[in-house]
């Protein structure tokens, strides 16, 4: 998948992403996904958790399953293991890489 960012970008002022899922073709993946938010200020977010917020419940549903791996394939990728735990809760587990580390004081 090649989008085109700036087309997209022109394409409505109102939505903030999109989000393009599939089933995987892969043995250790359910599901595949992409997330792309120009009108953030970056093309793609590499890997979403927010939106497996709702991809779990959907792939969850679609594949009577509680528990799945999903493959985010941008240009980084990533994996996330996720788990249905109630209508209202769900869980995300997956490595991270700190990138940025700070600290915030309120004056």
């Amino acid at each position: 998948m090649t989008p085109d960012y700036t087309t997209l970008i022109h394409s409505h002022t109102g939505i903030n992403g999109v989000s393009v899922t599939a089933l995987s073709d892969k043995d250790n993946f359910d599901f595949e996904t992409r997330y792309f938010w120009p009108w953030s200020g970056s093309n793609e977010d590499p890997v979403t958790g927010g939106t497996h917020t709702f991809l779990t419940k959907y792939w969850g549903t679609k594949l009577n399953k509680k528990k799945m791996n999903s493959f985010q394939s941008s240009e980084r990728t990533g994996f996330m293991e996720v788990e249905l735990i109630s209508e209202t809760k769900l869980l995300i587990k997956s490595n991270a890489v700190i990138v940025f580390e700070g600290n915030s004081e309120v004056f």
